[in-house]
C-alpha cells in the first residue's frame, strides 16, 4: 500500500531513540523528508548517520523559543511542513517538580509545536498531527494512579480532539496513537526489566499476546495516521497495546447486560 508519504515533510520531536527514532526511521523509508530533535546533541548525530538525510536539532520542548527556532529552521531546511508528531515525554516522576516538568513538555510543549508549524501546515495539501499518548490515559496503571504522566497525557488527547474539530475546516487532521508497554534497548522497560523483573514480568502476564511491543510497531501506526491514506481519520485516539488495556464502553455494558424483558400489561 502506498501511503502517500513520499515528498512530505515530517517534523518529529524525541527523535533521536526509542518510538521518536523508529517514527523517523518510517517516514524516512517512505519518503518523507524528516527532521528530529531532542535535548542531547551526541544522541541526535548518531540517530541522524543512521537516519541518512535528515535534518537535526537540539530542542528543549519546555522552551517555546527554541521550538520555535526548530520549526523556523526545519520548514526552511525541508521546504515546509506537512505533518507534526509530538512524541517527546518529560516520562512521568512524583512530587511536584514532575508535574510540573510533564505539564511544561507533555501539555504546553505540544501547544506550542502545534501553534508554531500551524501556518506551514495550512500550506499543505495534506496536513496531519500525531500525538503519542499512552494506555496509562486511558486506565490507571502500574500503581500510581495518581501520578503526572497519564493525567497530562490525558489532556493531550483532549486537546487533540479539540484540534481535530477547530483544524478540519482547514484540512489540517490531528489523531494520537497511544502505546501500552514497548520494550527497546536503552528504554523505560529494559530498566524495569533490569531493576526490578518482578513488576515487568506482572505486566508482560497482563499482555494477551505474550509479549510487549516494538518501537516498530507503534512507528507503523503513526505513519499510516500521519499519511494521506488515513485522509478521513480524525479526532481518534489509537490503543496499539496488544490488548492490555481492559476498558469497556457503556456500549458494551446495554449490549451484554440481562436487561428484564419489558412487564406485560
Amino acid at each position: 500500500m502506498d501511503l502517500g508519504l513520499n515528498g512530505r515533510c515530517a517534523l518529529i520531536t524525541g527523535g533521536s531513540r526509542g518510538i521518536g527514532l523508529a517514527i523517523a526511521r518510517a517516514l524516512v523509508a517512505e519518503g518523507a523528508a524528516v527532521s528530529i530533535c531532542g535535548r542531547d546533541p551526541d544522541a541526535l548525530a548518531l540517530a541522524a548517520k543512521s537516519l541518512g538525510d535528515v535534518h537535526t536539532q537540539q530542542v528543549d520542548m519546555a522552551d517555546s523559543a527554541s521550538i520555535d527556532a526548530w520549526v523556523g529552521a526545519a520548514a526552511e531546511a525541508l521546504g515546509g511542513i506537512d505533518i507534526v508528531v509530538s512524541n517527546v515525554s518529560g516520562l512521568g516522576g512524583a512530587g511536584v517538580d514532575a508535574w510540573r516538568r510533564n505539564f511544561e513538555v507533555d501539555v504546553l510543549g505540544y501547544v506550542h509545536l502545534v501553534q508554531a508549524a500551524l501556518p506551514r501546515l495550512e500550506e499543505s495539501d495534506a496536513a496531519s498531527i500525531v500525538a503519542i499518548g499512552t494506555t496509562a490515559a486511558v486506565e490507571t496503571f502500574g500503581g500510581n494512579p495518581a501520578g503526572p504522566y497519564g493525567a497530562l497525557k490525558a489532556a493531550t488527547i483532549h486537546h487533540t480532539s479539540g484540534l481535530a474539530q477547530t483544524l478540519a475546516p482547514k484540512g489540517i487532521r490531528a489523531n494520537v496513537v497511544s502505546p501500552g508497554p514497548v520494550y527497546f534497548e536503552g528504554g523505560s522497560w529494559a530498566t524495569i526489566k533490569e531493576q526490578n523483573p518482578a513488576f515487568y514480568e506482572s505486566i508482560l502476564g497482563q499482555i494477551p499476546r505474550g509479549s510487549m511491543g516494538a518501537a516498530e510497531e507503534i512507528a507503523n501506526v503513526v505513519a499510516f495516521l500521519a499519511s494521506p491514506a488515513a485522509g478521513f481519520v480524525t479526532g481518534v485516539n489509537v490503543v496499539a497495546d496488544g490488548g492490555l488495556t481492559k476498558k469497556v464502553t457503556i456500549d458494551d455494558v446495554v449490549r451484554a447486560a440481562p436487561w428484564p424483558a419489558p412487564a406485560q400489561s
